[in-house]
């Protein structure tokens, strides 16, 4: 696969009309990547390869989707059966995991080691002394890797077929080559053998996506033409924000409202915050927005009325249900924000500030007293936050707390 130019195949997307993919497209050997809407895209080659790897890495661990499966939104692209998915989960697990080998437990007769008494009690010669059993030789127990079972040679072969077709794109080097030639029967056989006798979920998980790329290595495929990403954007971003900053279990949060039709109540949906965040006793409602305020600057491009009064009608509730100040105390305060996306190295921005206030929404039907009342517009660095969510970091939440806090006593 030619490695060429890949900078030329990187792009961030506009948000604008038709330019919303966020992914990787494929056509034979045409590929290109599109980044989301605030990503600051590197121009060394390593680490423009360590960026495609956090934006694969990032939609696949923020979509639902599972096993060989690739984000659909196909339009002009084919449903074909590319396993790109498959390929990714493969390279992802031997990163994490190394080759899958399985463990044989071996048995020996020795003077020292793991004793297995149950074996060693029936097969060994017990000497009597003074009413006592005496063991001169004892089986002992050992676990032993086994390298060259065929499921680690299958797995062996999938992993130099993922980095072929897939990992060239985040990586330049390539693992070691198979030790065994293709053989669909055999290895389709050994690998639905597998799914059927293993009862871990990892494990299981794996032995699909191998099989996956196993079914596709069979049919014998000439062309290549998928696409894996999404069309939908502020999905991810909504998952971003919340994996890296809320709470979970979040539903007593969600105001309710509810119909009296001839004294029969019925209860409506819910009205569901994206994302809570607690700080000293303090409830943020924050608002992911994937709007395109970070790359204009422009007040047209921030959240409009709809999304403002629904904010401060989230906080609103918080505030006055006793439930909450008996959880959190007397002193507690709600806050509001949103958070877009923007690139802090772009023209526009040229900050090493990953998280910035930049103003705040209030309605002129509220008092503007109430902490809630003034929904604070922050823009998070989008590559910062996708490096950020792999876990939620205590230090990030007090430093977006202290943004949100710190401008709520500012006159409107």
């Amino acid at each position: 696969m030619q490695q060429a130019s890949l900078i030329d195949r990187c792009k961030v997307n506009t948000n604008w009309d038709e330019d919303i993919f966020v992914g990787l497209k494929c056509d034979g050997d045409d590929i290109s990547i599109h980044f989301p809407l605030g990503f600051d895209i590197s121009h060394d080659e390593k680490e423009l390869r360590s960026d495609i790897l956090l934006l694969l890495d990032t939609i696949r661990s923020t979509t639902s989707r599972k096993e060989s499966e690739y984000v659909q939104g196909i339009k002009s692209y084919e449903q074909v059966s590319f396993p790109v998915q498959a390929y990714l989960e493969v390279i992802f697990d031997f990163y994490k995991r190394g080759y899958y080998k399985e463990i044989e437990v071996l048995y020996n007769v020795a003077k020292r080691g793991k004793i297995n008494w149950n074996r060693t009690i029936k097969t060994q010669k017990a000497y009597i002394q003074d009413g006592n059993a005496y063991y001169l030789d004892f089986v002992t127990k050992n676990n032993s890797l086994q390298n060259d079972q065929m499921i680690t040679l299958i797995h062996e072969y999938c992993v130099y077929e993922s980095f072929d077709k897939i990992g060239w794109l985040f990586t330049n080097s390539m693992p070691q080559k198979p030790r065994i030639k293709f053989n669909y029967k055999m290895f389709k056989g050994i690998l639905m053998d597998k799914i059927a006798a293993t009862f871990n979920d990892n494990n299981k998980m794996l032995f699909r996506n191998l099989l996956a790329i196993i079914d596709y290595t069979g049919a014998g495929f000439s062309t290549r033409k998928f696409q894996y990403g999404t069309y939908r954007f502020e999905y991810v971003w909504e998952s971003l924000v919340d994996k890296v900053y809320g709470i979970s279990g979040k539903e007593e949060f969600f105001p309710k409202t509810y119909w009296n039709i001839d004294k029969n109540v019925v209860p409506n949906a819910c009205l569901e915050p994206d994302t809570i965040m607690l700080c000293n006793n303090d409830v943020y409602v924050l608002d992911a927005k994937y709007y395109k305020y970070g790359a204009t600057k422009r007040a047209v491009d921030l959240p409009e009325s709809t999304s403002i009064n629904k904010q401060i009608t989230y906080g609103e509730y918080i505030d006055e249900q006793k439930s909450f100040r008996q959880k959190y105390g007397d002193n507690m305060k709600v806050y509001n924000a949103f958070l877009m996306p923007f690139n802090s190295q772009s023209d526009k921005w040229m900050t090493e500030d990953k998280v910035i206030r930049i103003g705040q929404a209030y309605g002129d039907w509220k008092t503007n007293l109430k902490s809630y009342e003034k929904v604070q517009g922050i823009v998070v660095d989008i590559k910062y936050l996708m490096k950020l969510s792999t876990r939620q970091n205590e230090e990030e939440i007090r430093v977006l707390a202290d943004k949100i806090s710190k401008y709520v006593n500012e006159e409107v």
